[in-house]
């Protein structure tokens, strides 16, 4: 059963699907090369806010001045594809965002006991949010670029 964890995710997947099909290349850019270009610089040891910014503004410029001739339908396309990439990262980023803590036995346990019941439960009771929560702490470049590193609530 889907949760209000799962719901809030997959509304921002369709909502930048939503806005890929709508934006064109901006999206198809932020997509499909930003978020590379981001995980990338993240890989290399770079800091997140200004990796993010100096990339959002690169591919915003060249989004905005590269002209293009590509049919409408073929832009629709690229930026359908851009805003899915862009929708599965932000979904991630809403299922990993709540905190975790050190567990006794040395693992790392998610959710965090210490958040409010309804938060909790929201998150626990989630199909998707400990899977994808479990991906992202074994993928050093994915634990990065959601910032999971230091998270824990102590």
């Amino acid at each position: 059963m889907l949760t209000w964890v799962d719901l809030l995710a997959l509304m921002v997947l369709a909502l930048s699907l939503a806005l890929g099909y709508r934006g064109g290349l901006v999206l198809a850019w932020a997509g499909l090369l930003g978020l590379p270009l981001y995980a990338a610089a993240l890989a290399l040891g770079l800091p997140a806010f200004w990796t993010a910014l100096a990339v959002g503004l690169v591919l915003g410029a060249l989004a905005k001045s590269l002209p293009l001739f590509l049919s409408e339908a073929a832009e629709r396309g690229l930026g359908l594809l851009g805003g899915g990439l862009l929708g599965l990262f932000l979904a991630a980023a809403i299922w990993t965002g709540f905190p975790s803590e050190p567990a006794p036995s040395g693992g790392i346990r998610y959710p965090s006991l210490r958040l409010p019941t309804p938060i909790y439960q929201g998150v626990a009771q989630s199909p998707f949010a400990r899977r994808v929560f479990a991906w992202a702490w074994g993928t050093p470049w994915a634990r990065k670029a959601l910032g999971l590193e230091g998270q824990h609530l102590r």
